[in-house]
């Protein structure tokens, strides 16, 4: 192959954009975690008489964790015994200047709001019209970005969207050079059905296989979900996304496939949100929210509040995110917003042919309108490096698996 074929078959796969010192950085650890051999294949030939490398440098001793002044009040009360706590609050009901103020209501409400900040996803306190608005805004979506690579992201995590994910597969399965999946599971919907989320799980993994369970406080039998037969399971190497936002059936999603696929996960560090909650009434306007059983996996390790930890952390600011969810709901291409077009500019071709490429913007700029290329373009920097991850193992031509 010639210098100038080379150079257009890597220029094929390149994103126009130039890529960030993170971006790189990125890539590289995603190149190294889908196994390509880098670092696996010992030195040969003449390259194993290559002297070795010095050795590194001990690393620096990390710096001590913040203290925050809510941390430091924790450790403080935590200090404290029951006659001690009780002595606290008699002296701050009767010594205080602000006695008056401390009335059994008071203080019973200074009582709940520490407890709530103390369980923290264990319990919440809601209003009444905000239990809807939790909900997720945006819908299913799903589009194919090259031939080998599709997208599917989930919204409120129903039955209805569990249709339309089996009709993605079957439309996406029919072309035998799709091989990658790319599961978006960043809709902020925090509370979905298990039912859903079992549902979604048979599609990826063989029948009457224990997936997940429910384990309740002084219960000694968990209740089971077991994939169920499927017409058409997913035949497609998946590639999740997930963030802060990343609800319980999302969680529950990641945390199974990870631990029976060994897949890729992109994003950040999810919430731990896996537990069963309740929903009980308190007076005429408010919700108390609270957690009555945890999700566990087949070994009974828990991601309670501890979450999924992405094996390549980058991470896409929230409005951003939003923004581009919203535009691909109203129409817009997914493809676009990958793979923007540069603006025209002179060239040498230009010149040979006795044209100008550029001659439509500057007319724009000349008439004082908007051109596309105003404004700097919206990314959703966990997609697009995970879609450029993904399209350099194709170039590459190499195993996308993770080294054992």
């Amino acid at each position: 192959m010639s210098y100038e074929e080379e150079t257009r078959k890597v220029r094929a796969v390149a994103h126009p954009c130039p890529v960030s010192g993170l971006g790189r950085i990125t890539l590289l650890k995603g190149i190294l975690f889908l196994g390509f051999g880098l670092i696996s294949h010992p030195l040969s030939g003449n390259d194993a008489s290559m002297p070795a490398a010095a050795p590194a440098p001990p690393p620096l001793p990390s710096a001590p964790p913040r203290v925050t002044p809510a941390t430091r009040l924790r450790t403080l009360v935590n200090g404290l015994d029951q006659a001690a706590l009780q002595e606290a609050f008699r002296l701050l009901s009767s010594d205080s200047i602000q006695a008056e103020q401390l009335n059994p209501l008071e203080v019973n409400r200074a009582a709940l709001q520490g407890l709530l900040e103390r369980l923290d996803f264990g319990a919440f306190l809601l209003a009444t019209e905000s239990k809807t608005d939790r909900d997720s805004p945006f819908a299913f979506y799903r589009a194919r970005i090259d031939s080998s690579l599709v997208y599917v992201r989930f919204g409120r995590y129903t039955e209805e969207e569990v249709g339309k994910f089996d009709s993605a597969l079957s439309e996406f399965q029919a072309e035998a050079s799709t091989t990658h999946l790319i599961l978006d599971l960043r809709s902020p919907q925090p509370q979905a059905d298990f039912e859903i989320a079992s549902a979604l799980l048979s599609r990826f993994r063989p029948p009457n296989e224990l997936l997940f369970k429910i384990r309740r406080p002084g219960s000694e039998r968990s209740t089971l979900f077991i994939s169920s037969p499927v017409s058409s399971g997913c035949r497609l190497q998946p590639v999740l996304l997930v963030d802060q936002d990343t609800g319980n059936v999302g969680e529950i999603i990641a945390a199974v496939l990870k631990r029976t696929t060994g897949c890729l996960i992109v994003g950040e560090q999810t919430p731990g949100l896996a537990v069963e909650y309740r929903d009980v009434p308190l007076g005429e306007s408010r919700i108390l929210r609270f957690a009555t059983a945890e999700v566990v996996l087949e070994d009974n390790s828990s991601f309670f509040h501890r979450g999924i930890t992405p094996d390549l952390i980058t991470s896409t600011v929230p409005k951003t995110k939003y923004e581009i969810f919203r535009s691909l709901d109203h129409g817009s291409s997914l493809h676009n917003q990958l793979f923007r077009k540069p603006r025209p500019r002179m060239n040498e071709a230009a010149l040979v042919t006795r044209t100008d490429p550029e001659i439509d913007y500057h007319l724009l700029i000349s008439q004082g309108k908007t051109t596309p290329w105003d404004l700097p373009p919206q990314e959703d920097r966990a997609l697009q490096q995970t879609v450029d991850l993904l399209r350099m193992a194709k170039f590459l031509s190499l195993s996308p698996k993770p080294l054992k």
